[in-house]
Formats: structure tokens, C-alpha cells, sequence
């Protein structure tokens, strides 16, 4: 069950940093800069989430960091788009 809850709550991931950068509260800059962490902390959840096999933790570690790195694209558009509405209203100004 822990296993199950673990994968529902790992693919809301792009949904929450998406809307962490429409409120500018990240950047993809700063998404990209924790990287690294990010991947170990994947590792880390998936570690104590599923059951004590190698294949389980992959199963589990691998699909948050692809949607980590999901999130940091759904960032650098909410942000192209942001700069765009910007000089839009700039240029209307």
C-alpha cells in the first residue's frame, strides 16, 4: 500500500513545481542548480518507500527523476511565458 502511495505522490511532482514557479517561488535555474540533490533524495525516498529490492527502488526513484526533469522544462516555459506577458504589456505600456 506504501508502495502505491509513494508512486501517486511522486507524479504530482511536476504539478507542485509548476505551480511553485507560476508564483515565483523557483526558477528553473534553481530547479537545475538541485539537481543533484534532487536525484539523491529521489534515491532516498525510494529507498524507504518500497520494499527492501533493488528493482523496486529503481521502479520508484527513476520515474521522480524523470518527472523532476519534467518539472524543470514546465518551469523555463511558465517563466518564457511570464517574460513574454511582461514585455507584451511593456510594449502596450
Amino acid at each position: 500500500m506504501r508502495f502505491i502511495f509513494a508512486f501517486g505522490l511522486a507524479f504530482q511532482l511536476p504539478v507542485l513545481l509548476g505551480l511553485l514557479a507560476k508564483a515565483n517561488l523557483v526558477t528553473h535555474s534553481t530547479l537545475k542548480k538541485f539537481r543533484k540533490y534532487a536525484i539523491v533524495l529521489a534515491f532516498l525516498a525510494a529507498a524507504f518507500l518500497t520494499p527492501p529490492d533493488p528493482f523496486s527502488q529503481l521502479s520508484l526513484a527513476l520515474p521522480i527523476i524523470i518527472l523532476y526533469e519534467i518539472s524543470i522544462y514546465i518551469a523555463k516555459i511558465i517563466q518564457k511565458n511570464k517574460e513574454a506577458a511582461v514585455e507584451d504589456k511593456e510594449d502596450n505600456a
